[in-house]
Parts: structure tokens; sequence; C-alpha cells
């Protein structure tokens, strides 16, 4: 049996062979792309889109509208805070008024109205004529004698005198106290008042000296306020 003869292969020429290898070379080194080839660049953030024309315009009145309706909200609300601490100093003021009734406060002003009625007919009373303030200071000092008179005669009706003094100095002094601290309403007090405050005060404003000259230096004193803030303010 004849053993089966391989075919020998051709030889590749130098030439071949040297194309062959440059085509490899080409195919395995490709040239290094630069650092920065196929890569974008930043992007800018988008710019605000910028509303305008008619939209524009009726958001910004939307906004001023807005914006007065918050003001105007907050106005209404002081004026409705205000209007109920009103309420509340008149109401308060009302209070005053009706203790003056209850705690027949009216019937020891009623007694000591009597008592300087009498006593000013049987008193050497000062000339009309006389200035504002020399005349205030008569009467005071006029007071202050007849006060010091009771004190000397020291009986039950004596002691029932100052007592309603001392009751009613007590109260108008409350009042200035509740209209200073902005807790009563002064034209409501003062229009109940007037005339009881100042008259009372013009004739034991005197026995007030005499207390302070005794142990109690600020006795009477808001009711001197008193005085004043109704007098400022005039007859109702």
């Amino acid at each position: 049996m004849t053993a089966r003869r391989t075919k020998p292969k051709e030889r590749v020429s130098d030439e071949m062979a040297y194309e062959v290898l440059v085509e490899d070379s080409g195919a395995e080194e490709s040239p290094e792309a630069p650092e920065f080839e196929g890569k974008r660049p930043p992007r800018r953030p988008p710019e605000p889109e910028e509303t305008g024309g008619f939209l524009g315009g009726f958001e910004q009145i939307m906004r001023i509208l807005a914006s007065i309706g918050v003001a105007g909200a907050a106005i209404v609300g002081v004026f409705e805070y205000i209007s109920s601490n009103e309420d509340v100093r008149r109401e308060r003021s009302l209070a005053v008024v009706r203790d003056w009734q209850e705690d027949k406060l009216i019937d020891r002003y009623t007694q000591l109205q009597s008592y300087v009625e009498n006593q000013l007919q049987t008193s050497t009373l000062p000339p009309a004529s006389l200035p504002p303030e020399v005349l205030a200071r008569a009467y005071r000092n006029l007071g202050y004698n007849w006060m010091v008179d009771l004190r000397a005669d020291g009986g039950a009706d004596a002691q029932a005198m100052e007592t309603h003094v001392d009751r009613l100095t007590l109260f108008f002094a409350q009042m200035e106290i509740c209209i200073a601290a902005e807790l009563c309403n002064g034209d409501v007090l003062n229009a109940y008042f007037h005339s009881e405050v100042t008259t009372f005060w013009q004739y034991f404003e005197g026995y007030a000296q005499l207390r302070r000259e005794a142990n109690y230096a600020d006795y009477g004193r808001p009711v001197d306020a008193l005085v004043g803030r109704f007098q400022q303010m005039g007859q109702p």
C-alpha cells in the first residue's frame, strides 16, 4: 500500500511576508485618540424663563393684590382689637358706676354734701372775686379747719364724717388708677363723676393735707390727678 504524500506547501516570498506583517501591525496598534477627543463641553444651566406679556403682568397684579389683602386683613384685625378693648373699658367703667350706687357711696356723698352746706352757713367764705388759684386754696384751708374740728370733737357723727371722706377718697383714687392704666374709659367716668369729684375735692383736699401731715405722705395723690384730668377734659 502506497503512503499518501502530502503536497508540500508553497513558499511565501519575502515581499508577501512583509506585507502581511505590516497589515497585522496596523490592525493591532491604532494611534491613541487625543485626551479630550469625543468629550462634550459642560452644558450651561438653563436660563430662567422670563414671563412676559399679558401673563407676566397678570401675575404681578395678583401678587400686589395678595399683599394688599394681607395688609388689609392686618389693619382690620388691629381695629377689631382696639374696638374690643374699648368695649371692655366701657364695660369696666359702667361697673364703677354700679359700684357707686350699690356700695352706697352715693349715700356717703350725700351726707357729706349736707355737712358742707351746714358748715358754709356758719363759716366766713372767701370773696368770689379772688383769682381761681387763691380761691381754691381758701376753700382747701376751710375744709382743713373743718376736719380739724371734727377730730377734736371725737363724737360718733364726727367719726362717721371722717369715714365717709376716707371711703370716697379711696373710691376716686381707684378710679384714677383705672383710667391711668387704660383699664377704664375716662370719657365715660368724666361724664358720670365730673361734678362729684371736683366738688368733693374742693372742700376735702384740706383733709388730705391733714392726713399727709400726720402719717400718710401720699394720701389722696391719685385724686389730685383725677381732678386735674377731669378739669382738662372739661364739663361734659
